[in-house]
């Protein structure tokens, strides 16, 4: 399971390169730029039964110290590691630091890989605990996980295609224009399910040159969030049932479009997505913090300008880029 971290810290330039050089290593990352924020995010974690691993904390905070926000994360979720960082720290009273039992303390300036390596640390030293699972709610009926596909040059495309297509646990399978070639989507009971129909299944096929999974997780969001988007008629992570018809309309194209974000825009941005005109679904692919849309439209000309009008103004929204579908019977 993919290990989540919190980190707090007021300067924006730091939790910007940290939450991108940790999220390389493989963790979640969920910045926040105060304790209120912070507060806040851990009181969504508990109301949706959400574990956390890491806390990563600045002592020196403009809103409440540091060290007294430790303690009640610490009361909040006494089985997290607690990690602080600190520009000042010929200034620590070392006693009061003990006092938090906190696994980990590190000055700035800091690289990102020394400080990966210390959580990293941490985690390994930590004994395994059966974190409590989420509850089953009526919108997560299905886990899900996306796989981009490269092609070998010299392969034969479609029967490579054809194999893929025919597959158990692959829900669609897409021919795209752009730098990948194909786009899976896979469903399994389990997350841990999807990784192995990829690691095992898809990705040793020999014309595949090269192959990245994407697994997707249901974002943390504000319960005024979720009740704005259920409102609009719209469930939250569902089946989409309309969607093969729409898919098979001959007058109608689609294309998958990545959306590299923000992190701390997330709230702000994956609810306008959603009810985005066009937007037939948005799902967060945490690990990288992107969003996989699919966009459709009458012609991609049409796809083009939601993109460029709907889309790549929103703040927070760091990268797009689009993936025509195309008839794998007309290459």
């Amino acid at each position: 399971m993919q290990k989540r971290i919190l980190l707090v810290d007021d300067e924006s330039a730091l939790r910007r390169s940290l939450s991108i050089g940790l999220n390389q290593f493989g963790y979640d990352v969920e910045p926040c730029e105060n304790g209120m924020s912070a507060l806040n995010k851990l009181e969504m974690y508990q109301k949706n039964k959400v574990n956390l691993d890491v806390v990563v904390l600045d002592i020196q905070l403009p809103d409440i110290n540091g060290k007294k926000l430790g303690r009640i994360i610490r009361n909040k979720y006494p089985d997290t590691s607690m990690f602080y960082i600190t520009g000042y720290a010929d200034k620590l009273d070392l006693a009061e630091i003990d006092d938090l039992q906190i696994d980990g303390l590190l000055e700035k300036p800091f690289s990102v890989d020394d400080f990966a390596g210390k959580i990293q640390g941490i985690l390994d030293a930590k004994p395994h605990l059966q974190h409590p699972q989420p509850e089953e709610k009526e919108e997560a009926q299905t886990v899900a996980a996306y796989a981009m596909i490269q092609v070998q040059d010299q392969a034969d495309f479609f029967n490579v295609y054809k194999k893929l297509y025919f597959m158990e646990n692959v829900l669609y399978c897409d021919a795209v224009r752009g730098d990948v070639d194909i786009f899976l989507l896979l469903q399994a009971g389990s997350a841990e399910e999807c990784h192995e129909v990829f690691d095992s299944i898809v990705h040793p096929i020999p014309e595949i040159k090269d192959a990245t999974f994407m697994p997707v997780s249901v974002p943390v969001l504000n319960e005024n969030i979720k009740d704005i988007i259920n409102a609009a008629g719209i469930a939250m992570f569902d089946d989409m049932p309309g969607m093969n018809k729409l898919r098979d309309n001959k007058k109608s194209v689609c294309s998958y479009v990545m959306v590299d974000i923000d992190r701390e825009k997330l709230e702000d941005i994956y609810p306008v997505l959603r009810l985005t005109e066009n937007v037939l679904y948005c799902d967060y692919i945490a690990g990288l913090n992107s969003l996989v849309l699919m966009v459709y439209g009458t012609q991609f000309s049409e796809i083009d300008k939601i993109i460029g009008n709907s889309i790549v103004p929103l703040d927070g929204v760091l990268k797009v880029k689009e993936y025509p579908i195309i008839n794998i019977f007309e290459m």
